[in-house]
């Protein structure tokens, strides 16, 4: 069992905001520009949280590649082998998360 946990990155101050999930589906409901994000239950080779959203690296060769949720599961981009969503789990450990979507775009050039 993992635990449901969502972070939130608000558009316009472009920074994420400290909150509870509660205020945050509130900050949703009073219209603010938010995108939840949620967490993948699943830790990098360092121990951080890997949320959607994330970049990850796994080495100098191989592509960084952002953490997606879709279709009821997390896999990562520029994929559309159902295999990939298995691979996340597998690898989690030897992964490493470099950044995010929205502050380090530039990652996944």
């Amino acid at each position: 069992m993992r635990d449901i946990k969502f972070r939130a990155w608000h558009r316009v101050a472009k920074e994420y905001c400290d909150g509870n999930v509660s205020n945050m589906f509130m900050w949703i409901d009073d219209g603010h520009p938010i995108t939840l994000e949620q967490y993948t239950g699943l830790k990098d080779k360092n121990g951080i949280e890997i949320y959607e959203g994330d970049i990850l690296g796994y080495g100098e060769n191989v592509p960084a590649r952002e953490v997606i949720f879709e279709n009821g599961a997390f896999r990562l981009s520029d994929s559309t082998n159902h295999a990939d969503q298995i691979i996340v789990i597998d690898t989690a450990k030897r992964l490493l998360v470099i950044g995010n979507i929205h502050q380090n775009p530039e990652l996944l050039d």
